[in-house]
């Protein structure tokens, strides 16, 4: 049976950290349970048809392949149904999006009918303000990725497409928006979305699971790329001493620059 200790160093602190709200023997309880029980992927089928990104009566472009829309749930006669789940923590100085830096954790999710209005355009050409967010993980995951802000990012972006393709190096399934870097090496892993780069450090198994292996055999090793230092993860200093007051400890000091 694995246990926490089992997982590679690094793996293993930042697990502490994304689920110190469940204190060490949480997370190891965690560990045992889940054995056997491979993460899920994103789930996502890709469309056999080119995706066009329609003028919806909300005002926004929804986009939608094989007739029907992405980002809603069924069709009605009064339009197509949606539905777009929001989360959002409290602090005592006001709402933060990280839920799980937050005293308190706060949702709703919002319905409304579309009907459409016209025949669609490219979906490269709607800005990001214009797009639907609606559907089970959020419409966004499937337009094309905005340009990276920085250009060393644009540049690592660029060669992971050139070597292995545009879509998500894990799922397979979505456009690959993220570059996603080992923290305590700097060095390059692959190209994710959206969905697969905010998860994949939350799995807890040690094999035998398409994100474990990912990040044990990341399919850009041969590339050598580093990620730039300077753009790397820094958590608020308020969140690290949340982090210690749940655990006694700082997961993540070893990585931490002094």
């Amino acid at each position: 049976m694995p246990t926490l200790d089992d997982l590679p160093p690094y793996r293993r602190a930042k697990l502490l950290w994304d689920y110190a709200h469940f204190g060490v023997p949480g997370i190891e309880d965690m560990v045992r349970e889940r054995a056997g029980q491979p993460c899920r992927l994103s789930g996502v089928v890709v469309p056999a048809s080119p995706r066009v990104a329609v003028l919806g009566s909300d005002g926004r472009r929804h986009l939608m392949s094989d007739g029907r829309l992405i980002c809603s749930d069924r069709a009605s006669a009064q339009g197509w149904e949606h539905r777009q789940y929001c989360a959002w923590g409290q602090t005592p100085q006001g709402p933060v999006e990280d839920h799980r830096v937050a005293e308190a954790y706060q949702s709703i999710v919002a319905g409304w009918l579309v009907r459409l209005v016209d025949e669609g355009v490219p979906p490269e050409s709607v800005p990001v303000e214009q797009r639907c967010g609606g559907g089970p993980y959020g419409g966004f995951h499937y337009w094309p990725p905005p340009p990276a802000r920085t250009s060393a990012v644009r540049r690592l972006r660029a060669a992971l497409v050139d070597a292995l393709g545009p879509d998500c190096h894990l799922c397979h399934a979505l456009p690959g928006a993220m570059v996603d870097h080992d923290y305590a090496t700097g060095l390059v892993r692959g190209l994710l979305c959206k969905f697969c780069n905010r998860v994949v450090e939350e799995c807890p198994h040690v094999d035998g699971c398409p994100k474990a292996d990912y990040m044990t055999n990341p399919p850009a090793a041969h590339l050598v790329l580093r990620y730039p230092p300077s753009l790397a993860w820094k958590p608020k200093e308020s969140t690290r001493q949340q982090k210690i007051a749940l655990l006694g400890f700082d997961p993540l000091a070893e990585w931490r620059p002094s």
